[in-house]
């Protein structure tokens, strides 16, 4: 019991450090952004990602400590799970799952950086805490908080809405419904309805622009590539570990411990059939991987395992933080050198006014790491939360825009006779320009 708690805090601590150190990615700066425009909702994604990043806004002084509201409630999915398997399994099978947890590409490493999947874990897990205590105690009070853990998981990623499903298979194949207080059923109906309302409000408001985005941009068909589908299966393979992987799938659990079956390979099954429509991306079945890491508890050899788990994520985590603190070899990889490229250009933004960037990433970022207001040019690239916005078009007579060269400007520059002048290269990649009409 005292090796988990210690465990706990220090890779608590752990992540705080690191978390302070890394600049912010351009998503992430993105979802900064919000929290400069709070909103009942986004375009992109619910608003929980952006009321974490509002919560530490007193941290940024601190280096990127701003994270830390986010990161600290995704550390406690740790706690959570505790709770949940704490009376149904052994200490150390418990210490075995949490060195899983913490060495995972994703769950671990991948906790520090704060996007929509920190959230949605919490209260996913949460949900199955409070779910299975609604189930098994019959308590009220269990089935009101889970309604407040599922309408805060809307409130995160829409992806919490596999855990209706999951739950109901389970009930019926488990044969459960016996266990069902159906006064509580409508207790959790009403608190999740009135918890996920930010998110229901606002796309009332705005002709459910949300939904429609995130439905076409996982489920919309089109000509099927089965790239899509071995990417997926072997992605999910290689981030899972193939020894774990096959340890869950060999796994014979008690019939106490049989729900994790559905919340583990639920979420798993559901986008491999997406991935029959639509490019999968990895990290979206995150939400499976604390149940499929439990199920890998019950296979005989997980504890030989697990050690091969940790040399292997643990070089990878080492390697990855070397490259990060290495000025030399950040350029090895664009994305790792993406933030502090965009941090060096930051300076534009105090030079020129108004400034605006070729992408939602590039004006996120500009913003962040000059703390002015940089927004991205309406209609240059895919449409986002910057489209929104009033600023997003020039009202002036004169802006300035820094863009990759490679890329192009939208439509309304020319039919509104905008005159472009290259004020300079900033690096080879990128140029500043300034646009002036009559």
């Amino acid at each position: 019991m005292k090796d988990l708690f210690r465990i706990w805090w220090i890779s608590l601590l752990v992540k705080l450090v690191l978390s302070a150190l890394i600049p912010l990615s351009a998503d992430e700066a993105y979802y900064w952004v919000w929290a400069q425009r709070p909103q009942l909702s986004y375009f992109d994604h619910p608003p929980l990602v952006s009321w974490l990043f509002y919560l530490g806004h007193f941290l940024e002084p601190f280096m990127h400590a701003v994270r830390w509201p986010a990161v600290i409630l995704g550390h406690g999915l740790l706690a959570v799970w505790f709770y949940i398997l704490k009376d149904k399994i052994d200490f150390d099978k418990i210490k075995v799952w949490t060195y899983l947890v913490l060495f995972s590409p994703l769950l671990g490493f991948g906790s520090l950086i704060v996007t929509p999947d920190l959230p949605v874990m919490f209260f996913w897990s949460l949900a199955i805490l409070l779910s299975l205590q609604a189930l098994d105690k019959k308590a009220l009070s269990s089935y009101l908080w889970l309604g407040v853990a599922l309408g805060l998981g809307f409130c995160s990623k829409y992806h919490i809405v596999l855990f209706v499903p999951c739950l109901l298979a389970y009930l019926t194949l488990e044969k459960r419904w016996k266990d069902v207080r159906w006064s509580g059923v409508l207790l959790t109906l009403v608190s999740g309805l009135i918890f996920c309302t930010p998110v229901l409000l606002w796309n009332y408001q705005n002709d459910f622009a949300s939904f429609e985005f995130q439905i076409k941009h996982g489920l919309e068909k089109s000509s099927y590539n089965p790239e899509w589908t071995l990417s997926y299966i072997l992605g999910q393979i290689l981030i899972v570990f193939p020894l774990i992987f096959w340890a869950a799938l060999r796994a014979k659990v008690p019939t106490t411990l049989r729900w994790l079956f559905y919340f583990g390979w639920g979420p798993l099954l559901f986008f491999l059939f997406t991935s029959f429509r639509a490019l999968v991306e990895a990290n979206w079945p995150i939400i499976a991987y604390p149940a499929v890491l439990a199920l890998a508890l019950f296979h005989p050899k997980v504890q030989k395992w697990t050690k091969v788990y940790m040399i292997f994520w643990g070089a990878i985590v080492a390697v990855v933080l070397a490259t990060l603190f290495t000025p030399s070899l950040r350029k090895l990889s664009d994305k790792v050198e993406e933030p502090y490229v965009f941090q060096e250009l930051s300076t534009v933004a105090k030079e020129v006014s108004p400034l605006y960037a070729s992408s939602y990433q590039m004006a996120s970022s500009l913003w962040y790491f000059s703390k002015v207001p940089v927004f991205k040019l309406k209609g240059i690239s895919r449409y986002d939360f910057f489209d929104t916005l009033p600023e997003a078009e020039p009202q002036g007579n004169v802006f300035y825009l820094v863009k990759r060269e490679r890329n192009g400007l939208p439509k309304w520059i020319s039919e509104q006779q905008w005159q472009m002048k290259e004020i300079r290269k900033i690096s080879p990649d990128f140029v500043l320009l300034e646009f002036t009409r009559p």
